[in-house]
């Protein structure tokens, strides 16, 4: 008769394995949530900088200027589009 092998635990197994997982899981969360933390705090500070400067821009006369790229760039990709598409008609 064959003898089955029997999963026994191991020396260094003591029951608390589950618990030394859920440790590091946790560990690793609270890393990571101070983590987003602290890029959640350098985004905020580099929007209310380019909030600020784009005060400055539209009081100081370049907002016109910015106006007008946007319309030239938006002039130029849909001459672009339609480019495209007459080579595709």
């Amino acid at each position: 008769m064959a003898k089955t092998a029997t999963a026994e635990p191991s020396t260094t197994d003591t029951g608390t394995e589950w618990l030394n997982t859920l440790e590091d899981k946790v560990r690793a969360a609270g890393e990571r949530i101070r983590g987003l933390r602290e890029e959640n705090a350098t985004l905020h500070r580099r929007i209310e900088e380019l909030e600020e400067r784009l005060a400055a821009t539209t009081s100081s006369g370049e907002a016109e200027r910015w106006v007008e790229e946007r319309q030239e760039i938006r002039g130029r990709v849909e001459r672009l589009v339609e480019h495209l598409e007459g080579l595709l008609e």
